[in-house]
């Protein structure tokens, strides 16, 4: 008997599948080859650790995950950049009251036209809402996804209109500092939100894949620990 007959009957007997030839066959070249026997005997402890593997429970797995633990359990005061985004969610919040209860910031009138109290009132409710949802990103990152889509496209926008009103002199250099915490949040909603990324499926199994070597002549099977002769089935 051929050593990749013996070998892929072998395979199989460990998976506790048919043997593709008799069994006493096998048993008997095993007599006579001391590859086999080594070969057979190094399949079998990697077979164990597979089986090991298999049965270690999910809390046990997660610890062998090191990223995935810094991830969950990151705090705002660990993470500079949430520690960050937490104090420019307040400072805007702070924008946004100071704004709400009468102060000028800054607000300049345009052509002898002042800005009017329902347009005052939907900024204030909006720089509000931003400093709001600023504070949540940096204590529940999930939420910075989609912080960071809205302050970035918001940001540009209002950098453009900033650039073209100061040219028409319609907005002050007070008004301009203003807006500063709205362009650090974007900047910082995008770090926190590139920092929380969890791999994918793909991924994260390449990462917990163990390190094992085959023995000489074998590959992986279709199922997990079933190794196979690499030049395929001779039965």
């Amino acid at each position: 008997m051929e050593c990749d007959v013996a070998r892929e009957a072998l395979s199989a007997r460990i998976d506790g599948e048919r043997e593709p030839v008799p069994s006493a066959r096998v048993d008997e070249h095993l007599d006579t080859c001391a590859d086999c026997r080594g070969w057979l005997q190094q399949v079998t402890t990697q077979s164990a650790r597979l089986r090991m593997l298999a049965a270690e429970p999910p809390l046990a797995a997660v610890s062998h995950e090191p990223h995935a633990r810094t991830h969950r359990t990151r705090r705002p005061l660990r993470d500079w950049r949430r520690t960050a985004l937490l104090a420019v969610g307040v400072t805007q919040v702070a924008v946004a009251a100071a704004q709400g209860v009468g102060l000028n910031l800054g607000l300049a009138q345009h052509h002898g036209m002042a800005v009017s109290g329902h347009l005052l009132n939907e900024s204030t409710a909006w720089s509000l809402a931003l400093g709001v949802v600023m504070i949540v990103a940096a204590i529940r990152p999930a939420a910075a996804a989609g912080l960071a889509g809205v302050l970035s496209v918001f940001a540009g926008v209002l950098g453009a209109y900033v650039v073209i009103d100061a040219m028409d002199g319609a907005v002050t250099a007070a008004r301009v500092l203003t807006h500063l915490p709205v362009v650090l949040g974007a900047i910082l909603a995008v770090l926190v939100w590139r920092r929380t990324v969890t791999p994918g499926p793909e991924q994260r199994a390449a990462e917990s894949e163990p390190d094992i070597v085959l023995p000489h002549n074998a590959s992986r099977g279709r199922r997990r620990g079933h190794l196979w002769p690499t030049d395929g089935s001779a039965a």
